[in-house]
């Protein structure tokens, strides 16, 4: 299932279907949906389950993605719906005369499960949210019935299994191999893109320059995000991942060491000049060798930095540090592409967005509950699928940033697939006398709601049509219903969807933006976390924290040239201020730069009040370092020096990119003693 929705409706239905009918790729995806779909439920109709839909929206549910994705979404699908049968099953057994604690534990659950989906990524993500699903199907529909739970549960497990089944025949038989590059290619891409950036970067400050490494950040974020989507299916590709994810924060430690060489050689006039246009010459010509698919060659960049460091010996730190990056990215490209799978070190760690994963959990704790509520207090036999409608739109998009969109087409297309299932069973079925018949003559109605589905703008509106109008019409159940209850059930599904869509909207809301919000506040406290804990090796594993914080703002970015170079800004101040706890800790100092660096450490401790007020310090104290200034703490001219730059950067970072250091609702409160 796709995560991101765009909010279009593509010029309409009508054009979509078109550009659908248009597009090989969109017609290819949807004829296998419906094929697929189609087998599943004629073999659960042929094998007398009582409930063949079932399969068929299982179908719909993993789609037609790349045949690796759709392997491990299909297997993720099982596991989610194994345990939320198994869950669901449980809550309606445990306790079948007393149904408020049922539906009580089913609120927890999938609260539970919002959370879950919410801080997971990728096929993860999905498969908790599966888990609700299915838990919430069991529940809704045998409790307070004839239902056996347990038998109700194995029947869906079962109809999973043959949906699956299904999914991947078809697949097999008719889909296209997977398609992409694979996981070496993306990494001597990358890789060279890197080193072309990097001599870009040891330029003069300039807008090609910084719009080349806002390009960079991007496009780096979009490869960490597809990258797992990537190597699905692949075993051997999958035990690449965690290469390919240090080699990603490796390139992006590089850019920030490259901008802080660029802030003290770009003039002329800096002392190691000429021989950091040397060092650029290196990175391009290394970068031209990687792209022409040859070796990567780091001998004469190290060679071209050693150069530079003996010219200017402040930089001694810095060059250092870039030469530990450049072997270790030299190390991971060669991992990559070996035959061995020694495991990488975890270079950026996931940081679960806190405040999200509890919004989540809320939202989705307080939907079911008003659901289950009114259902349980007016007793009316339909309210079931107020609680099966909430508690399924809920969770399934609990995972997704911008929810509102997507819960707007589901309910759109629900409205149509409940028309279209009371017209079905009132007007069709009566004339139809045998259920094969029937469902031949759906076959239409599902293709064109699987062209839909497979348009990028219209995924979760063709979707929901299919799901709802099975589920509804029950195109191979030819027994005589009941219009009137059809429609009360029809009212009560749309109804849950709107209370999913009433909280994603308004009550609980959560969209890009907020997000973001988010992300900022969390960078803000791993950059604290990087001064409190200096030069421990907690202090690494917050800056691996932070660079993942850096590339999910930089995803979510939406292109925004402010976002982007903000990110780029935090990451350079947690740099700083990592080195800067290096040099306190590392070495006794004069009691001048001893105290600016506990100063400054403890400036940055906390989450920032008023980062202009820390920058213009911060400024102030390297203003008052005299270089020629030197005594037992700092031996020679080239420490006091090297404090009094970093004191600058950091300065730099905070009074330019005031905006992602500051809380919100901070201004007014006076900055902390530093004293």
């Amino acid at each position: 299932m796709a995560t991101t929705s765009k909010n279009s409706n593509d010029g309409g239905v009508v054009n979509s279907l078109v550009a659908a009918l248009r597009d090989p790729v969109a017609r290819s995806v949807a004829i296998r949906l419906t094929v697929a779909s189609t087998l599943a439920m004629a073999i659960a109709t042929a094998l007398s389950f009582q409930y063949p839909w079932w399969a068929a929206m299982a179908v719909w549910m993993v789609g037609q993605p790349p045949r690796g994705l759709l392997f491990e979404r299909s297997l993720a699908q099982l596991v989610g719906t194994l345990l939320g049968a198994a869950a669901g099953a449980g809550l309606a057994l445990i306790w079948p005369a007393n149904p408020a604690i049922a539906v009580l534990g089913l609120v927890a659950w999938i609260a539970l499960c919002c959370g879950g989906a919410n801080a997971m990524r990728h096929q993860r993500a999905y498969g908790a949210a599966l888990c609700g699903l299915t838990s919430a199907v069991i529940v809704s529909l045998t409790l307070m019935t004839p239902a056996d739970p347990l038998t109700f549960a194995s029947a869906r497990a079962v109809d999973n299994v043959i949906g699956i089944g299904s999914a991947i025949l078809v697949a097999l038989a008719f889909g296209p191999p997977g398609s992409g590059p694979t996981i070496g290619a993306r990494a001597r891409s990358v890789t060279s893109q890197a080193l072309a950036l990097i001599a870009e970067a040891l330029s003069e400050p300039g807008e090609r320059s910084l719009a080349r490494e806002r390009a960079f950040l991007l496009s780096l974020a979009a490869l960490e995000a597809s990258a797992e989507d990537a190597a699905a299916g692949s075993l051997a590709a999958r035990r690449k991942l965690r290469e390919l994810n240090a080699l990603f924060a490796s390139h992006l430690d590089l850019i920030v060491v490259a901008r802080a060489i660029r802030s003290r050689e770009a003039s002329e006039l800096a002392p190691g000049h000429a021989d950091m246009v040397a060092l650029q010459e290196a990175f391009r010509r290394a970068a031209a060798e990687l792209a022409a698919d040859r070796d990567l060659d780091i001998g004469e960049i190290h060679a071209a930095s050693q150069r530079l460091e003996a010219a200017d010996v402040v930089l001694s730190p810095v060059l250092e540090e870039m030469r530990a990056l450049l072997a270790r990215t030299a190390d991971h490209f060669e991992q990559i592409g070996a035959t061995s799978n020694r495991p990488a070190s975890h270079w950026s760690t996931p940081h679960p967005d806190a405040a999200g994963l509890r919004r989540a959990m809320l939202r989705g704790a307080l939907a079911s509950l008003v659901a289950g509520a009114l259902w349980l207090s007016i007793g009316w036999e339909p309210l079931r699928y107020l609680m099966l409608g909430s508690c399924i739109f809920t969770v399934l998009f609990s995972m997704v940033d911008e929810p509102a969109p997507v819960v707007r087409q589901i309910l759109a297309g629900g409205l149509c697939a409940a028309v279209a299932a009371l017209i079905w069973r009132v007007a069709v079925l009566p004339e139809v006398a045998n259920g094969w018949f029937s469902l031949a003559f759906a076959v239409p109605l599902m293709l064109g709601a699987s062209l839909l589905q497979a348009r990028q703008g219209t995924v979760f509106l063709g979707l929901a049509f299919n799901m709802l109008f099975a589920i509804l019409a029950r195109p191979v159940d030819t027994h005589p219903g009941d219009p009137v209850s059809l429609v009360a059930i029809e009212v009560m599904l749309l109804c849950g969807i709107a209370l999913s869509y009433i909280f994603y909207r308004w009550l609980l809301p959560m969209d890009t933006q907020r997000r973001r919000q988010h992300l900022r506040a969390a960078i803000r406290r791993e950059i604290a976390s990087i001064s409190i804990r200096a030069a421990t090796p907690w202090a690494g594993r917050h800056l691996a924290r932070l660079r993942y914080l850096v590339l999910s703002l930089a995803t979510r970015s939406r292109g925004q040239v402010q976002e982007v170079e903000d990110a780029l800004a935090a990451l350079s101040l947690g740099h700083v201020l990592f080195r800067l706890g290096d040099m306190r800790f590392s070495q006794a100092h004069a009691d001048i730069g001893d105290g600016f660096l506990r100063r400054t450490l403890h400036l940055t401790s906390t989450p920032m009040d008023d980062p202009l007020h820390a920058g213009k310090t911060l400024h102030d104290y390297a203003a008052r370092l005299n270089p020629a200034d030197t005594g037992d703490g700092f031996p020679d001219l080239g420490q006091t020096a090297r404090l009094k730059w970093l004191l600058e950067l950091a300065a730099q970072d905070l009074l330019e990119h005031a905006s992602i250091f500051v809380s919100p609702g901070a201004q007014g409160r006076q900055p902390p003693s530093i004293h």
